[in-house]
């Protein structure tokens, strides 16, 4: 059996965001045949799963970010190497695992393959911010020392080759694995809502859609908003949503469980994802599986999978007054809405089945001719 040394900040028994939820999923699908020993943050939880290495790191200990995540690859490399387990491989999961990882490969003469979701500089313009010059550096030093680097969709393997000369044949896609839910739902609301989540950070485009949500409401004031998720944007959403006069009508959430998260979409009106940077989707992914029709940003990884009034609405978020437009056009047509949502459903849980993702990592990632 291959033996897979998995490099991950966020521990897939404790999720926050898409990158975690990849791990887990990653770590679930391929657990039977490969043996994964996965180096992380505590969550104080066990698997029966994956072997865990768990590292102590307390974010808020830190002045910023970047220097939690210099600590964390220092402890990743001590921990590893103080392990001393046998490896045929080393997964880095983004580029925030560079440094153990890039060490860990030449120390211990392993490949070294890496997840990368996004690119902090296509965050960060998306932002109107500047990329932290150590971030910058993570990125590139994982991109010229991975041996084969994988992404989610063909909009991050154009970024990717793009961004650091790379050749065609070293970035791989390989999308989200999508699974149809199992779970018992029931409405959380009795009135009509829409539904979006993910984490509360500025390219995520939530501030533009509660913009877009009031000029909406005039044109239907019965309709709710809900949004889940969690990060520092959080205040500056409740506080816009306050300016706007829409509080009333919007409900924020924390980061749900797949079960909650189920439910909320199997009665909504349509799920929402205005993001005006996204290098995959996996929200909308799960959401199109779940039987939702969903409404998306023009540009974004989704485009691999959102075809505009196929399997989902592509919807200009820039401007409020033409999305809100555009959705209240949208949900009037129940009958488009349903013959949306049910193909959507069929179409990526083909599209993106898990027997044949499975086959793409064993046939071609972790293989020992590779």
């Amino acid at each position: 059996m291959i033996n897979v040394l998995l490099l991950s900040l966020e521990n897939p028994l404790l999720l926050k965001s898409g990158a975690g939820r990849y791990v887990k999923s990653h770590l679930e699908l391929l657990r039977n045949e490969v043996s994964f020993t996965v180096c992380t943050t505590a969550a104080g939880q066990n698997s029966h799963g994956w072997k865990t290495l768990e590292i102590p790191l307390d974010l808020k200990a830190f002045a910023s970010f970047e220097e939690a995540v210099a600590a964390m690859n220092f402890q990743m490399i001590k921990t590893v190497l103080a392990y001393k387990g046998q490896f045929n491989f080393i997964h880095a999961n983004d580029d925030i695992t560079a440094p153990a990882a890039v060490y860990l490969s030449e120390v211990l003469a392993l490949p070294l393959i890496s997840t990368v979701h996004g690119l902090e500089s296509g965050r960060k313009t998306a932002a109107g911010e500047n990329v932290h010059p150590y971030r910058a550096s993570l990125e590139r030093l994982l991109a010229e020392k991975s041996d084969q680097i994988l992404v989610l969709s063909s909009m991050m393997k154009t970024d990717m080759q793009k961004a650091f000369s790379l050749p065609f044949e070293q970035v791989r896609v390989i999308p989200h694995p999508c699974i149809k839910s199992r779970t018992v739902k029931k409405r959380m609301k009795s009135v009509p809502y829409f539904f979006s989540c993910g984490r509360f950070v500025p390219e995520k485009g939530f501030i533009e859609w509660l913009h877009a949500f009031q000029q909406l409401r005039k044109r239907q004031p019965d309709l709710e908003l809900v949004i889940a998720g969690e990060g520092p944007l959080q205040s500056g959403i409740e506080t816009k949503a306050r300016e706007l006069g829409i509080k009333e009508s919007v409900t924020i959430l924390p980061f749900l469980c797949e079960e909650e998260r189920e439910s909320w979409l199997a009665f909504c009106e349509m799920a929402v994802f205005p993001s005006c940077y996204e290098p995959f989707g996996i929200a909308a992914q799960e959401s199109m599986a779940a039987g939702a029709a969903v409404a998306v940003g023009n540009n974004g990884g989704w485009n691999d999978f959102v075809i505009d009034r196929v399997t989902g609405f592509q919807v200009d978020f820039n401007h409020p007054d033409k999305a809100a437009y555009a959705l209240a056009e949208i949900v009037r047509d129940k009958e488009q809405l349903h013959k949306v949502g049910q193909t959507a459903e069929a179409y990526i849980l083909d599209l993106h089945d898990p027997g044949y993702i499975k086959n793409v990592f064993l046939q071609h990632v972790y293989h020992t001719s590779f």
